[in-house]
């Protein structure tokens, strides 16, 4: 089954040439690297993580930037493993699209079958679902940065979680690390963080998150976000990524007033890169 770019031209621009330089601003953003990537001419040769946000180019885009262009530097990799937040309620609470390609303006991506259906067969509460895919951003926000880096020919695998309980996402953790033996896996964790408050207190808030990804404190993302009504949408996705490495590092946290200018009604935005 084809999934669609559902999005195009409503989170990020429809065309491509448009998007390239979308994204190329991205990076030029003084909030961004500052700069290009160079080449990817290496193949990635270990697995690493990202978490990377998932609004609009124009407010999270030059966040986003920051992560991709510290992966670029580490080489292509052979699947990318996507986890994200079902924000729309349809679907199977864990659901992996199971077969086909996914397209973007950019083109379109194989799903690694062989990946999806061993994890599903490893975690008992991730279905085969396209359901919960059909009208979520969270996953395909990413795939136009990937493309522009790496393009087509490395294979996706499409996760949603409307179930973001510590507990499934150690189930979810559990099942990748098994199927991660071999090299040249990139988990991407997609999340925004605090959601809609004015600047300084999603900054204030987003920065108690921000130290327990900083300590792998998987536990105590989960009870900050619960004991501080912090309203990042991906805790599940973050969790996990934390559960699969042993370091990270941060790229960069900023909210969308940076970007849009408004300071009343915010979101905060991190890119992370995890070893």
């Amino acid at each position: 089954m084809l999934r669609t770019e559902i999005f195009s031209g409503r989170f990020y621009a429809g065309f491509p040439e448009e998007l390239r330089k979308q994204i190329e601003a991205c990076f030029l953003h003084k909030i961004g690297p500052g700069e290009l990537p160079g080449p990817v001419v290496k193949k990635l040769d270990r697995n690493v993580g990202l978490i990377s946000p998932h609004a609009g180019y124009i407010y999270s885009g030059p966040v986003a930037a920051r992560g991709y262009y510290e992966i670029a530097k580490m080489g292509k990799p052979k699947r990318v493993v996507l986890i994200g937040p079902n924000h729309s309620g349809y679907g199977n609470r864990l659901s992996a699209w199971p077969s086909g390609e996914w397209r973007t303006p950019l083109g379109t991506l194989k799903i690694d079958e062989e990946f999806t259906s061993s994890l599903i067969s490893l975690v008992e509460q991730l279905s085969p679902d396209t359901s919960a895919h059909l009208y979520e951003h969270s996953l395909e926000v990413q795939l136009p940065f990937l493309q522009y880096l790496f393009g087509n020919d490395f294979k996706i695998v499409a996760i949603t979680m409307m179930d973001q309980r510590y507990e499934t996402s150690r189930k979810l953790a559990e099942g990748i690390k098994k199927l991660m033996s071999d090299t040249g896996t990139l988990i991407v964790a997609s999340s925004d963080l605090n959601h809609y408050e004015d600047h300084e207190t999603t900054t204030k808030k987003d920065d108690f998150l921000i130290e327990c990804i900083k300590s792998l404190d998987v536990k105590g993302l989960f009870e900050e976000a619960a004991a501080r009504k912090i309203s990042a949408c991906g805790l599940g996705p973050i969790a996990i990524a934390l559960m699969l490495f042993n370091s990270v590092v941060i790229g960069k946290h900023a909210t969308s007033a940076e970007t849009s200018g408004d300071y009343l009604h915010t979101v905060g935005y991190l890119s992370a890169v995890l070893t």
